[in-house]
């Protein structure tokens, strides 16, 4: 790491010379805007007047005092279109539109005239619901909904909001997958990309206490963004908009033995704002067990995050980010290792600093660069009754990554320029032995590697009265077990039918994805170390993939919109995932090639009176086809017998139909209720000679399997009834969900607010996977009950 700390400034250097770079709001809207607004009378003098930004994609409000000189500067703000209110006692309130396009300053004059206040304007009245101009469009999630969503076990909050937007799958121990791609989510934190696999059981996980919105892009990803493409999630950081000092403590306490407490306070000052976050919490159910009995899958975790923005002239701003997270937890067993006595450990730790600096070159030129150091770790070790195999293993890496870029903001062009170069040191240890055996280990592996990645973008957005377009290209270079170059260029335009108003819009994606990091130096070494069950490897290549994606928005009297799209992608050396040798511990194998394609709908009523609702639908479809390209090769495993196979089979993430709706309603200012259903159709099962059925109707019936098969002999009746043999699928999932808050006391800005969720209201028992290809049998969670008290003071 050291050699890496001594490496930063000469980088900084290098890559602010190349073109300064961070990750941008055009495309995962990262909360960088700027709006000055001055406020005056008729005759020039300064007004200290009430300013207020609302917008409703997400919905949001700021509001902010102008000083004595008249100016009001509201920051962190998102890209997009906003209706800014300007009022103060003895004048006419003034209201207008206004646009903030991407992290250039933009200022507004204002002008009060002497007279009488107009009736205060709502956001359902005045905000507008879609951005004609935006041909790539992130869905988003606001700190408003955020408030609301449902209480559930520990490390799934922010996972769970994703999960209810069209094309996200939710597999086994919250793994996600974006529109059937498997190793390819991307978070970005405050603008910095993390590329490595952020699944509950591989880093610990974020929580929504910590973050200000929710912003995920599938299609029309700008050229700046890199390597993991299957679906980007950017998370912002909690904003601190009032002065003073700000405290927010929020409780949590469920079913399974859960409890989650966050607390927050946050101080605002002219020129500087201040935030810190402390979580901790517990949980009797943290992974999906593999039976129902829920055995050994205890957590706990905790963290910490603090962020510090100043402004250290007109023109510079600076911003640092600390967070350090920590999580441990028992590996769940199923009955046969129940009874054996079996017990595995994992503990996760995360540590990282990030660093931004930008200055306004000119009133429309920006520049930026940041910066991070990030230290993640993973153990696992195993009892000595551990069964088929005893397992020990400590890996991780130490990360230094810059990234930088410079905008600029003209009338009808947005264009931006930067490159980024990452470097992670990268360690894996990893022990294995018969049971009974622990002192002769049939697999002693340690091994250690530096990987070296950088890119280079230019995009420009452009705005021709209804017309807009996004045009970039990217240059990737990778270097680790294998060394690889990329060039993908990126398209996304839009048209605007006002009198319809509706917006009809097209991308084209080219992708480029290295090989994930998780375990790749234990596939790749253990051949060498002359196991009898390891028949050998192919070095895991990089991943190459053409998106396309078409469709519509449209809305209606502004207060319902509509979002269509149908999608396909193709992929060359397709990634997955294999087990090593029943150990539960996963690496990277790609296939020869895949295709997915899938129409995805959501209706969303931000808010309409006293009503707020969204449904969200996904159909997808996607195959792959082997021989097996890159991975380890286990005899009998599956990645094994496709080794020199040519066979087409659906993706393990082959869910054809998907829905998530929910239902918001104001019984009262203070009390409102809320219904919620979640579906998924059932993914695929592996079977011996069985062929999947490439109609996927969602039926019921099916055959029982034959009970004297070995890999049913621990699975309880209860899980087999659930699985439809005959079509090779789990059968249908379902759960309605059930909410109610109440707001029982505030005074100004302090508040104490309570809600209750039942999630699961039947009790239905839900299979996410049965034995499937290249996974094991995960339940979903029973009845789960959470009561949550919020104090803001």
């Amino acid at each position: 790491m050291s050699y890496l700390l001594l490496r930063i400034p000469r980088l900084l250097v290098l890559t602010g010379l190349a073109a300064l770079g961070s990750p941008v709001p055009g495309l995962a809207q990262v909360m960088e805007g700027r709006l000055a607004v001055q406020v005056s009378d008729p005759s020039g003098g300064a007004i200290p007047a009430l300013v207020r930004l609302a917008g409703r994609s997400p919905e949001f409000v700021a509001t902010v005092t102008a000083d004595e000189t008249g100016q009001a500067v509201l920051k962190r703000l998102r890209p997009g279109q906003y209706r800014l209110t300007v009022s103060h006692a003895g004048f006419e309130d003034l209201s207008r539109r206004v646009e903030i396009r991407s992290a250039v300053p933009q200022s507004v004059q204002v002008v009060l005239e002497v007279g009488t206040p107009h009736e205060e304007l709502t956001v359902e009245d005045s905000a507008p619901l879609l951005d004609p101009l935006q041909p790539s469009k992130a869905m988003q999630v606001g700190r408003m909904n955020l408030n609301r969503t449902p209480g559930t076990t520990l490390g799934r909050s922010t996972i769970d909001v994703v999960t209810t937007l069209p094309g996200w799958l939710l597999e086994a121990n919250a793994v996600l997958h974006p529109r059937g791609s498997e190793y390819d989510t991307q978070y970005v934190i405050d603008g910095m990309p993390l590329y490595d696999n952020r699944s509950i059981a591989f880093a610990p996980a974020f929580e929504n206490d910590e973050f200000e919105a929710v912003n995920v892009l599938t299609a029309g990803i700008p050229a700046e963004y890199g390597r993991r493409l299957g679906g980007v999630i950017a998370l912002d950081t909690r904003r601190a908009e009032r002065r003073g000092h700000h405290t927010a403590l929020d409780l949590q306490a469920g079913g399974y033995g859960t409890w989650f407490g966050s607390m927050s306070h946050q101080f605002a000052a002219d020129r500087t704002s201040v935030s810190l976050g402390l979580q901790a919490g517990t949980t009797d159910r943290y992974l999906d067990p593999p039976s129902i009995e829920n055995f050994t899958n205890r957590a706990s975790a905790g963290g910490v995050n603090a962020r510090l923005a100043h402004d250290l002239s007109p023109r510079d701003q600076l911003t640092a980010y600390l967070r350090y997270n920590r999580t441990g937890f028992l590996v769940p067993n199923d009955l046969e290792q129940q009874a054996a006595g079996q017990r595995q450990d994992r503990r996760m730790g995360e540590m990282a600093g990030q660093i931004h600096y930008q200055r306004t070159i000119s009133p429309r030129t920006l520049g930026s660069i940041r910066g991070m150091i990030r230290d993640l770790s993973s153990e696992l070790w195993s009892n000595p009754l551990a069964t088929p195999v005893h397992v020990q293993q400590d890996r991780g890496f130490r990360e230094a990554a810059v990234v930088g870029d410079v905008t600029v903001d003209h009338h009808r062009h947005t264009l931006k320029f930067g490159g980024d170069v990452r470097i992670n040191d990268i360690r894996e240890a990893f022990l294995l032995s018969a049971p009974g055996e622990l002192s002769r280990p049939d697999l002693d592996f340690q091994d250690e590697r530096r990987s070296t990645e950088t890119g280079l973008f230019v995009q420009d957005q452009i705005r021709l009265g209804n017309f807009a377009t996004t045009l970039g290209v990217r240059f990737d270079t990778y270097s680790l077990l294998v060394e690889d170059t990329a060039v993908s260029p990126r398209a996304a335009v839009s048209y605007y039918v006002p009198k319809a108003e509706i917006q009809l819009f097209a991308s084209y994606d080219r992708i480029f994805q290295p090989p994930p990091m998780e375990n790749l130096l234990l596939s790749s070494g253990a051949p060498a170390l002359e196991i009898d069950a390891v028949e050998g490897n192919l070095a895991v290549p990089a991943s190459r993939a053409h998106f396309f994606e078409i469709g519509l928005r449209k809305t209606v009297a502004n207060v319902l919109r509509i979002d269509l799209n149908h999608y396909w992608r193709t992929f060359r050396n397709y990634i997955d995932d294999d087990v090593f040798l029943n150990t539960g511990v996963s690496f990277p194998i790609t296939f020869d090639t895949a295709r997915i394609e899938g129409t995805e709908v959501r209706l969303e009523l931000p808010r309409w009176r006293r009503v707020s609702s969204y449904l969200s639908y996904s159909n997808m479809l996607g195959r792959a086809t082997s021989p097996v390209t890159g991975g380890l090769f286990i005899e009998g495993g599956e990645a094994e017998e496709l080794r020199d196979v040519v066979e087409r089979f659906p993706i393990s993430q082959d869910q054809r139909n998907t829905v998530a709706t929910r239902f918001l309603f104001d019984l009262h200012r203070r009390v409102w209720l809320g219904i919620g259903v979640r579906y998924g159709s059932g993914l695929p099962v592996e079977l011996a000679d069985d062929d999947d059925d490439d109609e996927g109707e969602d039926e019921e019936e099916g055959e029982a399997p034959d009970s004297g098969a070995d890999e049913e002999h621990f699975i309880a009746p209860e899980i087999l009834a659930r699985v439809n043999f005959e079509r090779a699928r789990v059968r249908p999932n379902f759960s309605l969900d059930f909410s109610v808050g109440a707001r029982i006391w505030e005074a100004e800005a302090q508040s104490v607010s309570v809600q209750f969720d039942v999630r699961n209201l039947t009790d239905r028992l839900n299979v996410i996977n049965f034995n499937g290809l290249f996974s094991g049998t995960a339940l979903a969670p029973g009845r789960l009950a959470t009561v949550r008290l919020k104090m803001r003071f």
